[in-house]
């Protein structure tokens, strides 16, 4: 599965060989027809080869819409560097902010893995009309508790 988390180990490749397009990528299509299918909105956090600015990579979540349609996507913009743990290692920081996507099921936030950390982003989301805020993460506790 194409999720960004499982590839943050200390070895940049092969994993970045796995990011894909945020819309036309194999988990966007696959999840866009279940997302079609059963009515539903999905949050995918997937890691992003952004081609029109020189294969960037980064921690992305698109959000897909009940028809199947890509409402839009949000990249992390904070990323942590704790110790020898540096995420920049691997992707880079986005810079769109604290969006909100209008969904049939209400207007959703995405405050992607470590900026839970940062109570001003959730407030930030909640200013832009945020109904729901998502927080896809694969942290554990032990690592949160030096954050």
């Amino acid at each position: 599965w194409h999720i960004p988390f499982f590839m943050c180990t200390r070895e940049k490749y092969p994993w970045c060989e796995f990011a894909v397009d945020a819309v036309s990528g194999r988990p966007t299509v696959f999840l866009s027809a279940l997302a079609r299918k059963y009515n539903m909105v999905i949050v995918n956090p997937i890691l992003e080869r952004d081609s029109a600015h020189q294969d960037t990579i980064h921690n992305t979540a698109v959000v897909i819409g009940n028809n199947g349609n890509v409402i839009g996507k949000h990249r992390k913009n904070h990323i942590p560097r704790v110790g020898d743990f540096n995420e920049s290692t691997y992707y880079m920081e986005g810079q769109d902010g604290h969006p909100v996507f209008e969904t049939v099921f209400g207007r959703i936030g995405v405050n992607i893995c470590y900026r839970r950390h940062h109570p001003l982003n959730w407030a930030m989301f909640a200013v832009n009309g945020a109904d729901i805020i998502f927080n896809p993460s694969a942290t554990v506790g032990a690592l949160s508790e030096t954050m």
